[in-house]
Parts: structure tokens; C-alpha cells; sequence
């Protein structure tokens, strides 16, 4: 094929080529959006059966009441529940938790096994 050929077909049939990739692009478009879907269902089923096999029931404080929280015990920074030992999310928002270092007294998720401030093994 010469240059010309090659420039004659590149130039001419894009209704053809069009009617081919708009579905395809469609059908693409539709697979990202359920597997996002799908995505965010598991976690959000995944949490809540973690949240209640592993942390049990969430307490919540009394409002007027001063807070003493145990040394670790995990809350929520959204809604202020405090979860037993061993929880990472909340049951409720499913919000990451945090917790006081048993050290020096930062505020640090629950997840994290060492402070970032002083460097102490939770």
C-alpha cells in the first residue's frame, strides 16, 4: 500500500468505525460504573461483618458527661462512639477510628501498630 492509499483510508469510513466504538464506549462506561458499584458494596458489607464479629457493640458516651476514655480504646472522630479493643472502623459511619498513643498521648488512627509521634509500639 503507497502513502496515498494509506492516507485514503485513514480519511474515509469513520461512520463506520464511529458505529463500532460509541456502544463499545457505552458498554465500557456501564461496566466501570457496576464494578464501582459492586466495589463499594463489598466494603461496605465487609466493614459492617468485621465491625460485628470483631468489635461487638459501640458505646456512646453521655452527652453532658466528662469523657474518660480507656488507655487505646478506639473511638470515632465523627460521631464519638468508643469501640471495644480491636476495632478499626466504626459500626455506625464506618469512618476510620482513632485512638490516644498509651505514651504520649496523640491522637492516632487504630490501625496504625506504632505512634508517629514518639515512635511507641501500640
Amino acid at each position: 500500500m503507497d502513502l496515498k492509499g494509506l492516507i485514503e483510508s485513514l480519511a474515509t469510513g469513520w461512520a463506520e468505525r464511529l458505529t463500532i466504538l460509541v456502544p463499545l464506549a457505552l458498554i465500557g462506561a456501564l461496566g466501570l460504573y457496576v464494578a464501582w458499584l459492586l466495589i463499594g458494596y463489598l466494603r461496605a458489607s465487609q466493614t459492617g461483618i468485621e465491625a460485628e464479629a470483631v468489635v461487638g457493640e459501640a458505646i456512646a458516651p453521655d452527652p453532658g458527661a466528662p469523657v474518660s476514655l480507656p488507655a487505646g480504646a478506639p473511638y470515632c472522630l465523627v460521631d464519638g462512639l468508643v469501640h471495644p479493643p480491636g476495632a478499626v472502623y466504626c459500626a455506625r459511619c464506618e469512618a476510620d477510628l482513632a485512638r490516644d498513643c498509651a505514651t504520649c498521648g496523640t491522637t492516632i488512627r487504630a490501625s496504625d501498630a506504632v505512634c508517629y509521634n514518639c515512635g511507641a509500639r501500640q
